[in-house]
């Protein structure tokens, strides 16, 4: 029995009457997953040790494809929809003369643009190579869950200050919506998303 919104969740009633959160829309920060070395568990043998490693900020680290599909593969295990945000240059050839930043594995990157989610939406969101992604995919979540099909969260271990600085979102909306993950290493299947709160499914 599907019961109403409460605090912009909406939820579903289980026969024994405990509620649970029903389908999301998990839309996936992908510059944030996609770096997702070190202490947030990810390891993967196509980024090089030395640039996983290399001192300076994260938005200078490289950025893994593979770490942004298992997280959207074990999204979708859990039956939920999902999004990624990618600014261009993370999936675009560079232009002559300009390094190439683009992601290790971005060709099964580009391949997300071609799946669905069940409201046939693609999976892949390219930005603006030069604007904010988090203003684009923030801006999608909140008209999202104004009037989207499902409640929205976002997977990102960033806290977006500036976009909670700059009135974008407030800081009780962040803290309701963004679900933070880490990879963990599980005996038998490998590397899996870790999420707090749990993904419900």
């Amino acid at each position: 029995e599907e019961g109403p919104r409460s605090g912009g969740v909406k939820r579903c009633r289980r026969a024994a009457g405990v509620d649970r959160y029903e389908k999301w829309m998990v839309i996936i920060d992908g510059l944030n997953v996609g770096r997702a070395h070190g202490s947030v568990g990810w390891k993967s043998p196509l980024v090089p040790a030395a640039e996983i490693s290399a001192s300076g900020p994260l938005w200078k680290k490289p950025i893994c494809g593979q770490a942004i599909l298992q997280s959207v593969n074990d999204v979708m295990a859990k039956g939920h929809d999902v999004k990624v945000f990618l600014p261009q240059w993370v999936v675009e050839a560079p232009r002559p003369g300009t390094p190439d930043r683009r992601a290790y594995g971005f060709n099964d990157l580009i391949a997300l643009a071609e799946k669905r989610n069940s409201d046939g939406s693609p999976m892949l969101e390219l930005t603006p190579s030069m604007a904010s992604d988090d203003h684009f995919f923030l801006e999608f979540a909140t008209r999202y869950e104004a009037e989207g099909d499902y409640p929205v969260r976002v997977l990102s271990n960033d806290h977006f200050r500036k976009e909670v600085e700059q009135g974008n979102i407030s800081a009780g909306w962040r803290d309701e919506h963004t679900i933070k993950y880490k990879f963990m290493h599980m005996p038998r299947s490998g590397l899996r998303l870790s999420t707090a709160p749990t993904l419900p499914g």
